[in-house]
């Protein structure tokens, strides 16, 4: 009898001691878990920017964390870049969302225990041949980036001449932001050129590209610019720019004052909720093909940060370059949709493509890159 219960006390005390082992990894993650995610942001308005600040806040919420916000700077300056970090610097913050790559190195340097995580950014200072934060790449403590669009411009020039191309536009002229602030702009600007000439070569109908491409320096487009030769009967302007907002005011005054031809469209990136503009996009509108990438891509690193937190990256996790998906509206009915249902317009989470509910269950790190590339606007 007391051999039995000798045998009954043991066996309780093996399956205490399994079940204390096995929920060591689960306390250790609350334990680890909390804290304040700090988003370096290159914004500071906007529907990408209120949307983004709701999506994230709520994913946060949900695992555990404050999130706050802090402005880069706008010409992505190092030293700004690290000011701004260091003032919104706390003793609770466990992880930083980048939107900037200006003074990467010295902010991880600062800030060696910190997780950081890219978003909306092509981080070339760090992937970038010769970057300046190269080293940022080695580090541990880096978990990657999700770009805003594409980081080879040469995909963003194909997906606007697709558009060029299925919608006939036979007179255009092309405008960008300079390229040492967004080189893949400028290699855009040249592969969106040589399609061109390839296209033409054997086009019954070329595309003629009126003069030499325009380099705004973060300045809307002079209203002399239509008074330039060709300018006055485009039929559509490529903004490989944020173009709703250095571009398509002065357009819409064009047009009004009778400089601009009322058929001359624009395709351009990013997106604006006003209204006004909204009426102005589609078949027939002034905007007639608008890409951007999901707010959900938020999601890439909330969900990095935590896992690297919590001490449970996913298994097959490598710091990559992700290239977003072409969220692109090029007809009415996509922005029809697009102002009925999308976050974009609601700021409402509920209607986020990827609810906070499925992100956080996504198990995998190829997972989560293959979902956030399928988000698509004809799913809305």
């Amino acid at each position: 009898m007391k051999q039995q219960i000798l045998k009954k006390a043991a066996a309780l005390t093996l399956s205490a001691a399994m079940m204390a082992s096995a929920m060591a990894p689960a306390a250790l993650a609350d334990e680890t878990a909390g804290g304040t995610i700090l988003w370096l942001s290159n914004l500071s308005s906007g529907p990408a920017y209120e949307a983004g600040i709701n999506y994230m806040t709520a994913l946060c919420d949900e695992l555990g964390y404050e999130f706050t916000v802090v402005y880069g700077d706008m010409y992505n300056d190092p030293a700004g870049n690290l000011a701004a970090v260091r003032n919104g610097m706390t003793d609770d913050v466990v992880g930083i969302v980048a939107s900037q790559d200006g003074g990467l190195s010295s902010i991880m340097e600062e800030f060696p225990e910190l997780y950081v995580a890219g978003y909306n950014s092509d981080m070339t200072g760090v992937y970038g041949e010769d970057g300046a934060s190269a080293d940022v790449l080695e580090n541990d403590h880096f978990l990657g980036t999700i770009v805003d669009g594409h980081a080879d411009g040469t995909l963003m020039a194909q997906l606007y001449f697709d558009i060029l191309v299925e919608k006939g536009y036979k007179k255009i002229a092309v405008i960008n932001f300079p390229s040492y602030a967004y080189p893949n702009q400028g290699v855009a600007n040249d592969a969106l050129l040589s399609l061109i000439d390839e296209y033409n070569a054997d086009a019954e109908e070329p595309i003629e590209v009126v003069g030499e491409t325009t380099t705004l320096e973060f300045q809307t487009l002079e209203d002399s610019w239509f008074l330039e030769d060709g300018h006055d009967d485009l039929d559509c302007i490529v903004a490989l720019c944020a173009g709703i907002t250095f571009v398509y005011p002065t357009l819409i005054s064009a047009k009004g004052n009778g400089t601009c031809a009322m058929t001359t469209r624009m395709i351009t990136g990013g997106f604006e909720n006003d209204a006004s503009i909204l009426a102005d996009c589609g078949d027939e509108g002034t905007i007639t093909a608008l890409s951007c990438s999901p707010i959900e891509d938020a999601a890439f690193p909330i969900l990095l940060l935590d896992r690297a937190i919590r001490g449970e990256m996913y298994e097959d996790w490598t710091n990559d370059r992700v290239d977003a998906t072409d969220w692109l509206m090029d007809s009415t009915e996509d922005f029809e949709k697009v102002t009925d249902h999308s976050i974009y317009v609601t700021y409402d989470v509920a209607d986020a493509q990827l609810s906070v509910e499925d992100a956080i269950a996504i198990g995998s790190y190829s997972e989560l890159v293959s979902t956030l590339q399928s988000i698509s606007v004809d799913d809305l």
